[in-house]
């Protein structure tokens, strides 16, 4: 069986979520070939650039991303120009020789384009087509995340963040919002498409059941996947005492954005932190390109340990193993990997009630689940892990016996196989 996925990148969460699956699929002797936007590192013969698969005349080429850009930046409707490839891909042999097309993220970092989703009707035509969502954006106008906003189920426009949503100063001008515009092109494109849905959430998926894509052929709930055999709880100590933690610090591990992405809440994160009671003997380790924090108010009185960017899976789940809670506030999220990461390295979490976080934190079970946005609550919950050590370590190895027994690699693979003999079932009818 040879499988061909599709997506922009296998970085960051919805690529490394590919990443770890594709892997898994080879190692039980699937042909599982990646399809990738971004141009591509290494010597694995089984990812592929777009670009290097689709032969575009230079200037061609040169012009379509220049217009693709230009139109993005100043109304959003780069998609519609994005990638002359996009519609070759279906004529190449990697293609032609799939058994199932499984697309993947289709938006890169920051929105721009880089395949036409236009094009994903003519490969229906000929191939069973997955699409697995990691978020919102294939139902809406714009965002990859509508937050409050219920838009995109009647068609989008005014779309609040081009308009309203702070920390973003790459917003466009409201009088240019083409949120509408790129939702109905959209439901056009996708309109009467046999798309076998995979959402790693039910939050996701009830979301899709509303939306444009509500009459694709099938809705199917896949929870993601972690490896536990990396992810697992480390050598304490010995972590602690390599990045200078006493063995007697309360230790809050968060993984997060710099102040500017307003979903992923560093503003948030710093209110939480800044109610804490206790902050003699209280270390946050956090892990991402936050920036210097020194002389930050909420911070102060804490020891940080920041070792930034980590990309090597088995020192992030030792960096992450120091702690005693995982706090992440994000504004919402369908199914972040850092909740398993974390789960799997039994720590108990603390996180808010949105999006599909209450899927993968079990509230009062492997963590607490906090009504949004109660700031007040959240840094009670933190503080209640300090109190009573014995409940966190009790909801941190519950944890990791939910992410052991729901949400393994392994499980994951399986349930994907179960879809394609499905799929392939039903194609041959």
């Amino acid at each position: 069986m040879r499988i061909v996925h599709l997506t922009y990148t296998l970085r960051g969460g919805a690529g490394t979520a590919l990443r770890r699956h594709h892997e898994a699929l080879r190692e039980k002797g699937i042909d599982s070939q990646v399809v990738v936007g971004e141009a591509v590192k290494g010597d694995s013969p089984y990812i592929h650039c777009l670009k290097d698969l689709v032969e575009v005349p230079e200037a061609k080429a040169r012009a379509f991303e220049a217009l693709a850009r230009r139109h993005q930046k100043r109304d959003g409707t780069g998609d519609l120009w994005a990638s002359p490839e996009s519609f070759g891909l279906k004529d190449t042999e990697l293609v032609r020789s799939a058994d199932i097309f499984e697309v993947r993220q289709l938006h890169a970092g920051g929105h721009r384009p880089f395949f036409n989703f236009r094009a994903l009707r003519a490969i229906a035509r000929e191939k069973p087509v997955i699409w697995r969502l990691s978020d919102m954006w294939a139902f809406t106008g714009y965002c990859a995340y509508s937050l409050d906003c219920e838009r995109w189920r009647e068609g989008c426009g005014p779309c609040p963040q081009l308009t309203t949503e702070p920390g973003k100063a790459e917003l466009r001008r409201p009088d240019r919002d083409n949120s509408a515009i790129m939702w109905n092109a959209r439901r056009k494109a996708f309109k009467g498409v046999p798309f076998n849905m995979v959402f790693p959430s039910e939050w996701l998926l009830e979301q899709a059941r509303v939306s444009l894509l509500k009459d694709a052929a099938s809705f199917t709930h896949i929870p993601v996947g972690v490896d536990p055999s990396v992810f697992r709880p480390a050598a304490r100590q010995a972590n602690r005492a390599r990045l200078g933690i006493s063995k007697t610090n309360f230790v809050i591990s968060a993984v997060l954005s710099n102040s500017k992405n307003y979903r992923k809440a560093f503003d948030l994160f710093a209110d939480v932190v800044g109610r804490l009671r206790e902050r003699q003997r209280t270390t946050l380790v956090i892990v991402g390109n936050v920036g210097d924090l020194e002389g930050h108010p909420a911070f102060e009185g804490l020891q940080i340990v920041s070792p930034g960017f980590v990309g090597d899976e088995a020192e992030q789940a030792g960096i992450l193993s120091t702690g005693d809670v995982f706090l992440f506030p994000s504004r919402c999220d369908n199914s972040a990997q850092v909740l398993l990461e974390a789960g799997a390295c039994a720590l108990p979490t603390v996180c808010f009630d949105v999006g599909g976080n209450a899927e993968y934190v079990k509230e009062g079970e492997t963590g607490r689940v906090i009504e949004p946005f109660d700031m007040v609550a959240m840094s009670a919950a933190v503080q209640a892990y300090r109190d009573d050590p014995v409940l966190a370590k009790a909801h941190g190895k519950a944890a990791r016996r939910f992410m052991d027994q729901e949400c393994s690699v392994k499980l994951q693979r399986q349930r994907f196989q179960k879809l394609y003999a499905s799929v392939l079932a039903n194609a041959g009818k």
